[in-house]
């Protein structure tokens, strides 16, 4: 019996108190305090997302400055290399052409020879010998013509 009185006695006491008005109130007040905190959590939660945002970007920035700076140094050592293999590949062709050029000159040489052909050495030998012929025949017309006057 003293546990139905207790209980009783509680709810009077409690229910006494509240009238529909000041529950109104009371919920009113309760929901705009669940609402102001709502409010200020969502506040807060966008803050830090832009702060994450904000913070992911910069991520971004510099992941990208890094990737290109590998980029740029990977095509420049790719470069570099295709060069020295140009310069090679040039090297050799150069070297290839000036063996070619020999052995044409040595083979085109043997062949004139073959014909029988004069060289150049045999044509300028030539050339000399008769200036010099010349200049000797020169000299005999003037004796001549001193020795008829």
């Amino acid at each position: 019996m003293a546990r139905t009185t207790r209980n009783t006695r509680s709810r009077r006491t409690g229910s006494a108190g509240i009238t529909p008005a000041r529950a109104a109130r009371t919920i009113r007040t309760s929901a705009q305090k669940a609402l102001e905190a709502g409010v200020q959590a969502a506040s807060g939660v966008r803050q830090s997302a832009v702060g994450a945002f904000d913070a992911l970007v910069k991520q971004g920035a510099a992941l990208e400055a890094r990737s290109r700076r590998a980029a740029v140094a990977k095509a420049e050592k790719a470069r570099e290399a295709a060069c020295a293999r140009a310069e090679e590949a040039r090297t050799k062709t150069v070297e290839a052409v000036s063996h070619l050029e020999k052995v044409f000159e040595q083979r085109v040489s043997k062949a004139i020879s073959k014909l029988g052909v004069p060289t150049t050495k045999d044509v300028k030998a030539l050339s000399r010998q008769v200036a010099e012929l010349q200049a000797s025949v020169d000299r005999l017309h003037r004796a001549r013509a001193r020795a008829a006057r």
